[in-house]
């Protein structure tokens, strides 16, 4: 047999709306790694946050992975141990908080274990209740930071025109010393130019020796697209974003509550 790695998305891919895996779904991901398949978590989110889901589904297992921070930090979930790491200087850490303080919105990056920001706000309490992890506010976010971060978030609750405006603003200051991606419409992230969901994928191939027209790879917002256009296959929800479906080369017929990732792995991982 020939083993393949399939590379999800977590929030309206492999999640339900409720926050959790479908039993069924389930069942097919430790089938597949049974069979010799990897599974790899591939996320916007925290390693720390990410973490939690690993050990609450048991994808603790040789072969299951986690790209976390949309690329930049890889995880060898059975190793517990990091594979790779890429930072934002700190001066770009700096421009982006000064750039977003002095137009009221929100902004924040982390540390391993905490959101890390300078200012209390509802968009604060939202996302690290939706995330899982506790957060921090001090007064300069570079002096609480012992390593280069791996991801900026800039967030409005409720005022997307808002977070693309900036976006706009602040392309000729920002890009291409970093990138910018939207992982819904709520947050925008900026990272590492090396550090997409696509770099990762092509990583991971490498790592587990794995030929990449032999991964597959699912999502359903702007973030994903590196990754499905890296990927042997790259598949679109049919909840997906259409400038997803649009990079796809198969949109699945179920959305992500009702067996969507089932429907992938039957297709292409058996």
């Amino acid at each position: 047999m020939n083993p393949k790695i399939l590379f999800t998305d977590l929030d309206a891919t492999l999640l339900t709306d409720q926050k959790d895996i479908e039993p069924e779904v389930l069942d097919a991901i430790h089938t597949m790694n049974k069979k010799g398949h990897k599974f790899v978590l591939a996320s916007g989110r925290p390693l720390a946050s990410v973490l939690q889901l690993a050990e609450k589904y048991g994808f603790t297992q040789s072969g299951f992975y986690i790209t976390s921070f949309n690329g930049a930090l890889i995880y060898d979930c059975y190793e517990q141990k990091e594979l790779r790491r890429i930072g934002i200087p700190h001066s770009r850490v700096r421009a982006v908080f000064d750039a977003a303080k002095e137009r009221g919105i929100h902004v924040h990056t982390y540390t391993d274990t905490h959101v890390l920001t300078e200012k209390m706000s509802d968009m604060l309490l939202y996302y690290c209740e939706h995330i899982g992890l506790p957060y921090r506010i001090v007064d300069d976010v570079i002096k609480e930071l012992d390593f280069e971060p791996q991801k900026i978030i800039v967030a409005a609750l409720d005022d997307h025109a808002l977070l693309e405006t900036f976006r706009e603003e602040m392309r000729p200051i920002l890009e291409p010393a970093l990138s910018s991606v939207f992982s819904n419409p709520r947050l925008l992230e900026y990272g590492n130019p090396d550090s997409t969901k696509g770099a990762a994928l092509r990583f991971l191939c490498s790592y587990c020796n794995i030929p990449v027209e032999n991964s597959v790879a699912a999502g359903d917002e702007e973030n994903d697209i590196p990754m499905i256009e890296a990927a042997g296959i790259g598949v679109a929800m049919a909840n997906a974003k259409e400038s997803v479906k649009k990079a796809a080369d198969f949109v699945t017929v179920n959305d992500n509550n009702h067996g969507g990732m089932k429907e992938i792995i039957e297709r292409f991982l058996q």
